[in-house]
């Protein structure tokens, strides 16, 4: 008796932890996709799809209010978060996942030059990780800052087998005298079936991505597009779904929260506030 008791015990537990392990976000490519770089995609069945993206937060108000953007148009998109941003602003990553959103890896600290390869390992790594225990999510899609090629780190996420997340459509919301018609017109004019938009939440004041989002939004339905997160337009490029998320062969590191030993380029802006952890939701 005492031993069918234990076993069961056990057995209850296995299952619960497959439960608990099941309803952990994943936000993974097909294999297909694994190290390789992705502009768009050419969906297998004809359809107009579309991932709106967006980097360099979280950025306190402004990611939250793109947030509420998106509730209200009935959007999901893909957000690539940098580390030290999401240390800042320790619940918005989770209210982006708990809205349905994808997250990606956008490094830690935005570097812009070669960086050691223990560095970009640490760019890459603890973002990841801090995305996880913010989240509970699982990411492999990563996107290289300023879409640089050579600066160690996409070297880094194509041996751990994360998908190199490019654009298709480059709106240059974040040059000053871009406009919010500016960004509409570029992403409609350029938007192919598959592609991918690349927008900013952080980094800056993105005032003129905010209220170009609503237009841009409706003026893509009205061409028929349909709103996808990255992992989803990955998926409509293969054969068949699979039964479960493929994981890559190496898991999400616990977090090691200390600084990655390089300074942010100055170039880079700060964020709204000081760089301190706030003790309440950010304004």
């Amino acid at each position: 008796m005492g031993r069918q008791w234990h076993l069961s015990v056990v057995l209850a537990l296995f299952a619960a932890s497959a439960m608990l392990a099941a309803d952990v976000p994943r936000f993974l490519s097909p294999s297909k996709f694994w190290g390789q770089l992705v502009y768009q995609v050419k969906p297998l069945k004809p359809e107009k799809v579309v991932a709106l993206t967006f980097d360099d937060g979280p950025w306190g108000t402004s990611t939250r209010q793109v947030l509420q953007i998106l509730k209200e148009e009935d959007v999901k998109a893909t957000f690539f978060v940098l580390g030290k941003h999401a240390l800042m602003y320790p619940d918005v990553i989770a209210d982006i996942v708990k809205a349905g959103h994808a997250v990606g890896n956008h490094s830690w600290s935005h570097p812009y030059k070669p960086v050691d390869p223990e560095v970009a390992k640490q760019e890459i790594e603890n973002t990841s990780a801090l995305i996880a225990k913010q989240s509970q999510a699982q990411t492999r899609l990563f996107r290289p800052p300023a879409g640089k090629l050579t600066t160690g780190l996409v070297d880094y996420a194509k041996s751990k087998n994360y998908a190199i997340i490019m654009w298709s459509v480059e709106t240059h919301d974040t040059r000053p005298n871009t406009t919010a018609a500016d960004i509409v017109e570029r992403t409609l004019r350029e938007v192919k079936a598959g592609g991918i938009v690349l927008l900013h939440d952080g980094g800056g004041d993105r005032t003129t991505t905010r209220k170009a989002l609503p237009t841009l939004i409706r003026r893509l339905r009205q061409k028929g597009y349909r709103f996808v997160t990255v992992p989803e337009l990955l998926q409509l490029a293969v054969k068949a779904p699979t039964a479960k998320p493929e994981l890559p062969p190496t898991p999400t590191p616990e977090p090691n929260l200390s600084p990655v030993p390089r300074p942010t380029p100055e170039s880079l802006p700060r964020p709204e506030q000081m760089p301190t952890p706030p003790s309440s939701e950010p304004q």
